[in-house]
């Protein structure tokens, strides 16, 4: 009978190992496209911005909180999954803030939109990272 202990706690511990390794690969799938288009997307949002283009930065902010709504079901890797849901729903938040601001043709509330999404992407990379 304690044979088999051997084997079984191996195979316990592959599982639960393997699945961790899982996750993690599973959140990589999802989120590397995002962080890839991120910067790009807040590129185009100054250059519409400074070109009075609030439309087309709107579409843009519009195209960040599409892209974070993406996130919604990924877990963190390190970190906690409430800190994580509350730095997300401030991402999206953010970009709504910024079609706001486009909408009132303020460009220093779009300027701060972006500075918050940059604060809160920053926040959201130490849940996913390790440090």
């Amino acid at each position: 009978m304690k044979r088999n202990i051997l084997p079984v706690l191996l195979l316990v511990s592959a599982i639960v190992f393997g699945s961790a390794a899982v996750a993690a690969d599973n959140n990589l799938i999802v989120i590397q496209p995002v962080m890839q288009k991120l910067p790009a997307a807040m590129q185009d949002i100054q250059a519409k911005s400074a070109a009075k283009d609030y439309f087309g930065a709107a579409e843009k902010f519009m195209d960040i909180a599409r892209l974070f709504k993406s996130l919604e079901n990924v877990v963190p890797t390190n970190g906690d999954k409430a800190k994580w849901d509350q730095t997300h729903q401030a991402l999206i938040n953010s970009a709504f803030k910024g079609i706001g601001a486009c909408g009132a043709k303020d460009d220093d509330d779009i300027k701060k939109a972006i500075s918050d999404l940059a604060k809160y992407k920053d926040e959201g990379h130490k849940l996913f990272i390790k440090q």
